[in-house]
């Protein structure tokens, strides 16, 4: 039921970056590349992602010391690694972490008095598993938590299940937009119904001077579009402007970054739905605008 399977060792950080015991099996799963040096070949050699090199300022021939626990505060070992390399940005988890053999990870955990003997009982953390099929990904994790020890957990039922957890948020942050685009709509109505008493007189003269009651109704309604295409375009300007802060502050805080240069193609029906609030608001005063009474407006001048 397995078709790969990739041991982890880890307990241990570097400035807030994880240590991982693995194989150049687990930077093979993630495309990773060396940018400069080789990747770890002997005990307490260790090989750095992206972010470690470039916010640690650490190359090849750098020497450290672990700490126990991941928040960079725990007490340092005394064995102290080798860098003998850095990867190339990969956009994934890899580029915040320290990487080598599990056999350095042994080492260091290893009581006083130097390596470990064969025979001394030697363990992983986790291990990444790779199903044979789907079968195999319904059958096994079941077996191992019944069977087992150990602890299976499946990356797509547990992301279903926190989605399960904040869904109630998700919907009414969800709920909460659609009041906000009800109140923008309605906002642009009274812009534009206000904007049509004040101008009652003028559009009248136009009317006098040729313009067709068509042409009246399509310059209220586009003066809709134009509002909502303002509005949709300052708004999307400055959620993607936060996220950007937001980014930079979770990439101070050496977290998963967050990018605000990045477009979906979903944020073009953002903009659709905008066009289609200010189209509708734009309706009445059109319509209004349409059938103008040129003669009586003219007559009582305004």
């Amino acid at each position: 039921m397995v078709k790969r399977a990739i041991p982890l060792a880890l307990g241990d950080s570097w400035k807030g970056y994880r240590i991982v015991g693995a194989g150049k099996e687990y930077p093979e799963h993630y495309a990773a590349r060396l940018a400069a040096g080789k990747f770890h070949e002997k005990p307490m050699e260790a090989v750095l992602g992206y972010e470690v090199a470039v916010r640690t300022g650490a190359g090849a021939g750098a020497r450290f010391a672990g700490a126990h626990g991941i928040g960079g505060e725990g007490a340092e070992h005394e064995e102290a690694y080798t860098v003998v390399g850095v990867l190339e940005r990969t956009g994934s988890v890899i580029d915040r972490l320290v990487l080598t053999s599990i056999e350095s990870v042994w080492e260091v955990h290893h009581e006083a008095g130097g390596k470990a003997k064969d025979g001394d009982e030697r363990e992983v953390t986790v291990i990444l598993v790779q199903y044979a099929s789907p079968l195999a990904a319904a059958m096994l994790p079941r077996q191992i938590n019944a069977q087992s020890e150990l602890q299976a957990a499946s990356p797509a039922y547990e992301t279903a299940r926190l989605f399960r957890i904040v869904g109630a948020g998700v919907e009414a942050l969800r709920a909460f937009a659609a009041v906000l685009m009800l109140a923008a709509g309605l906002s642009v109505f009274i812009a534009l119904y206000t904007a049509l008493e004040e101008r009652r007189y003028d559009l009248a003269v136009m009317r006098t001077l040729g313009a067709s009651p068509a042409r009246l109704f399509g310059l209220l309604l586009a003066e809709g579009l134009v509002l909502a295409l303002a509005g949709a375009l300052l708004g999307l300007a400055l959620g993607h402007g936060l996220a950007a802060v937001l980014g930079a502050w979770l990439e101070a805080q050496q977290q998963y970054p967050v990018s605000g240069l990045v477009w979906r193609p979903e944020e073009l029906w953002i903009a659709a739905v905008a066009l289609g609030v200010g189209l509708a608001a734009a309706l009445v005063p059109a319509w209004r605008a349409y059938r103008t009474d040129v003669a009586g407006t003219l007559s009582r001048g305004g």
